[in-house]
This record gives structure tokens, C-alpha cells and sequence, in this order.
């Protein structure tokens, strides 16, 4: 195990620290004026009041473990005080450079899977250092108008722990998405790309026109660990299908699994490990129909249940608030996420870490 501390001396720590474990109840404990503990997979975050400050102590199984215990805290922190506070860690782990999760990868293949989606695989070096069963990776690529010349210039870890990207002309596009396959022993990795016209830079024009040699870089994985339950109901559009797939692919036998999926039509269904409802726009618009909301109401909540889901934000909204609200699940029995928003270029994966009032 490796360890490393810090202190925080800012007028608004302690309501900064607290408001973070309110808003991440499923994961840390403590109360409003602490001491707080956040036990993950990979390390563990513990944070008490220290005369007019917080101590922090943060412990990892490896170096990219503490790496992302140390990114964890920052970045959050970061957020709930809405300023950039530096911080000054002592103790084990890297301190500047390239993150120890960070790896360039180079297309090996690209190929459609159905009329809307491109699969691309990627060559991943040292890929089974990484914690794999981790759904997401954020992806990142070279801007179209780079120089074909030019190397890109990828994110570095600063001193206080956090990423600090490249900007300017050496900018890149950033974006979540699910792992669709990982194949250890060749090194490689699979992503499915939903395609979408677009004439900015997107990761969907760059998975539509990738050639075998392109390289992107691979931040994480991260966004927690396929759920476990009894009985799972897992519900999504097209974004989600790549996260509900491997989900479906690594729960045991035992797991009771109730499947919906809104795609497009019966062309763009896909063969999954156990039996899907499929849900069809029928030529609406992605993010316009409240299908999944009108399939989840039509079910009652059952003891074992854990609800995961992955959709466009009005849908996460509606499912959240009826899962909370009408049935109230508590937030240890689903994992609700905004995969994206409809009219908005970007990257909004995983659910606020200020969630919106229902």
C-alpha cells in the first residue's frame, strides 16, 4: 500500500469536504464535520478537521491507485470551493508527468456494428496494469485541423494531483466512453462510437474516419465497477449500450437481469449475452421520446433490486425521479447517469457531481 497526505487550510474546507460526502453518501462516510472515509477498490480517502484546516490522507494498492485516490479529492474539492487551490502532497506517489493511468493507444481496426455504430479497436501497451473492471475511459483525440506531422501533446499530472490539459493548438478533444471489450492477452481493447452528423470535431467524425496507425490516448478506467444484485433492471439508448453489454457479459447466472433498450429501429439491435426489450423511436429524434421513462413506470420495484441506467438528460432526470421519488430506492441500489444532452457538444458522462434538484 502506498500512502500520501496534504492539508487544506481555506476558510470553506470543512463545508467544501462535507458538501462532497453529502452528494457521494453511497461512497463516503462521515458526517457534516467529519472525520470522513472513502473506502474504494483501489485506495482509500480519509479526511479529518485539523485545527483551522483538513488533513488529508490518501492511500492506494499502486501508484495509479493513489494517483486517482489524490485526483479524486482535488478535483472535487476543486469544485465545490470553485477555485484552484493548490495543494502539497508528501509522502509516496508521483508527482508531475504523465498520469500512471494514461496510455497512448493505436487503432488496430475499425468496422460498423449497425447502421448508427462504429467499433474501434485499439492496441492498449501494458494494458494489464489497469483496473479493467472499471466501465469508462476518457478518451482523447488530436483535433482534425492538427498537423499530421505533429505528435499530440497529452495531459500531464500537476504537483497539487490533478490533470492539467494541453490547450491552444495542441488541444484535444475529450470524451467518456465504455470499454465494449478488453482482450488481455492481445492488448487490446474495443469502443463503440454512436455516429452523429456533426461538422465540429467529435469523436464520432474521428471513430467514422480512423485508419489502422491513428493513435488517441486512454485516461482511467474509471466510473465504478459493474453493479451487483440479485435482480438488476438495466435500461438505456444507444450510449449505454456498450456499458450495459459488458454488464450483461460478466454478471453470474444467478443474477436476475431485466433488459430495456431505446434504439432507433430493429436495425440497430444488437445480440446481447441475455434477452433484451428493445424499445424503437421509429425515426423521433435520440433524446426526444420518454420511452425508457414509460417502461420503467410500468414495473414495480422488487427486493434485490439494484436499477442502472445510461441515457440522454431528460431521461436520467425522469428515471432518477422516479426511482428516488415514487419508489425510493436508496442511492445505494442504482446508479443513474447522464450519458450526454441533447444540443450539447461535450463531455457529460457519469452523473453532476452537483446533481440538479428533481
Amino acid at each position: 500500500m502506498l500512502h500520501a497526505q496534504t492539508r487544506l487550510s481555506h476558510p470553506d474546507g470543512v463545508r467544501a469536504m462535507a458538501q462532497f460526502a453529502a452528494d457521494h453518501s453511497e461512497y463516503i462516510f462521515g458526517g457534516p464535520d467529519g472525520p470522513w472515509d472513502m473506502p474504494l477498490s483501489l485506495g482509500r480517502l480519509r479526511v479529518h478537521r485539523d485545527g483551522d484546516g483538513l488533513a488529508v490522507l490518501a492511500d492506494g494498492v499502486n501508484p495509479i491507485g493513489l494517483s486517482y485516490i489524490k485526483l479524486i479529492f482535488v478535483d472535487h474539492i476543486r469544485e465545490y470551493l470553485a477555485q484552484e487551490v493548490e495543494f502539497q502532497w508528501q509522502g509516496d506517489g508521483q508527482t508531475e508527468g504523465l498520469p500512471p493511468f494514461f496510455r497512448q493507444a493505436t487503432v488496430t481496426a475499425s468496422r460498423r456494428v449497425t447502421p448508427a455504430v462504429q467499433r474501434v479497436t485499439l492496441a492498449v501497451p501494458d494494458l494489464q496494469a489497469l483496473p479493467m473492471d472499471e466501465l469508462h475511459v476518457r478518451l482523447l483525440l488530436p483535433m482534425r485541423n492538427r498537423r499530421a506531422d505533429l505528435p499530440p501533446v497529452w495531459p500531464v499530472l500537476t504537483a497539487s494531483g490533478a490533470l492539467s490539459f494541453p490547450r491552444d493548438d495542441d488541444a484535444l478533444i475529450v470524451r467518456v466512453y465504455t470499454i465494449r471489450t478488453v482482450d488481455l492477452a492481445r492488448g487490446q481493447v474495443e469502443i463503440d462510437f454512436v455516429l452523429h452528423q456533426t461538422d465540429a470535431d467529435s469523436a464520432a467524425n474521428w471513430a467514422a474516419s480512423c485508419r489502422p496507425g491513428d493513435v488517441a490516448g486512454l485516461l482511467g478506467p474509471g466510473g465504478g465497477p459493474m453493479p451487483a444484485a440479485p435482480h438488476l433492471l438495466l435500461l438505456g439508448d444507444e450510449t449505454a449500450l456498450p456499458a450495459i453489454a459488458r454488464i450483461l457479459e460478466s454478471v453470474p447466472d444467478s443474477t436476475r437481469c431485466d433488459t430495456i433498450i431505446e434504439v432507433d429501429g430493429p436495425d440497430d439491435e444488437q445480440t446481447l449475452a441475455r434477452p433484451v426489450e428493445w424499445l424503437h423511436r421509429r425515426g423521433a429524434a435520440p433524446g426526444t421520446t420518454d420511452l425508457l421513462a414509460q417502461a420503467l413506470a410500468r414495473r414495480q420495484p422488487v427486493d434485490g433490486l439494484y436499477v442502472w441506467a445510461g441515457c440522454e438528460f431528460a431521461a436520467f432526470r425522469a428515471l432518477r425521479r422516479h426511482v428516488r421519488s415514487d419508489w425510493n430506492l436508496p442511492r445505494n441500489r442504482h446508479m443513474i447517469t447522464a450519458y450526454w444532452r441533447r444540443g450539447v457538444d461535450g463531455e457529460i458522462a457519469e452523473e453532476p457531481h452537483h446533481t440538479p434538484p428533481s
